[in-house]
């Protein structure tokens, strides 16, 4: 039996939260850890399989179904228009992109030439978009879940595209612990599907730590991008070249 993505998601975040890993799980299942590795990045996962991951976690179905509840309260999406009200404004985007990250308010006010007034004005507005909750003494419950993502194609991915991806790959990648990694190569569609699946595990990786990491203060941590990307393509200057 399949599970939901949401479900597997949770059963991820609870491994992590309880400080396993994959290893101890593969073990406790009788599996090799690429197979469970495997398992959680397709979703594919048993009912049966589930109970051994909830008795290793020392969880049952009602707990499962009970914190499943819990993260339905939580926001996955913006609508197109909250987006795209983002986009139209750097302030508010600004604010945002420290809520998702679990920044707090002295926290914005530290880093960032902002006036209460005007962060209190973005939170105000990002709690009718329901990212937050602000309460008394602009403390703030932060509502969007581990599994938030953009509008596909909508005004936050189309800002990237336009802007934020020209600025960030034509930067120098010199500070310690940088990357920029280009490959090409004529390969077939069935082993691109397997590199793509590698790719979404390393996105989900990158999503654990960032989970992780909200426990270190705000000043100890720098805004990161990642970009993990693969098409088939081909340079526009070899086009002259082929035969009709």
């Amino acid at each position: 039996m399949a599970t939901s993505s949401s479900l597997v998601k949770l059963l991820k975040k609870q491994i992590r939260t309880q400080g396993f890993n994959y290893q101890q799980i593969a073990a406790a299942l009788d599996l090799s850890e690429s197979a469970v590795k495997r398992m959680f990045s397709t979703g594919n996962m048993s009912l049966r399989r589930v109970d051994a991951i909830c008795e290793v976690l020392g969880l049952d179905m009602s707990d499962l179904l009970g914190l499943m509840e819990q993260d339905r309260e939580r926001v996955d999406e913006l609508s197109e228009t909250d987006e795209q009200k983002l986009v139209d404004d750097p302030r508010l985007l600004l604010v945002a992109y420290c809520m998702v990250n679990h920044w707090t308010f002295a926290d914005i006010l530290k880093r960032w030439n902002l006036s209460e007034a005007e962060v209190v004005l973005c939170l105000a507005e990002l709690d009718r978009m329901k990212m937050l909750e602000l309460l008394p003494g602009n403390r703030v419950k932060t509502l969007v879940s581990n599994n938030f993502k953009w509008q596909p194609h909508g005004p936050i991915e189309r800002f990237f595209r336009s802007q934020v991806q020209q600025e960030f790959l034509g930067g120098e990648f010199s500070v310690e612990g940088d990357l920029h990694l280009v490959k090409n190569g004529d390969i077939s569609r069935t082993a691109k599907m397997r590199l793509r699946e590698r790719l979404k595990i390393v996105g989900d990786l990158f999503d654990d730590i960032t989970v992780e990491e909200r426990r270190i203060p705000a000043d100890e941590r720098h805004g990161t991008t990642m970009v993990l990307a693969i098409r088939q393509w081909q340079y526009a200057a070899f086009r002259q070249f082929e035969r009709t």
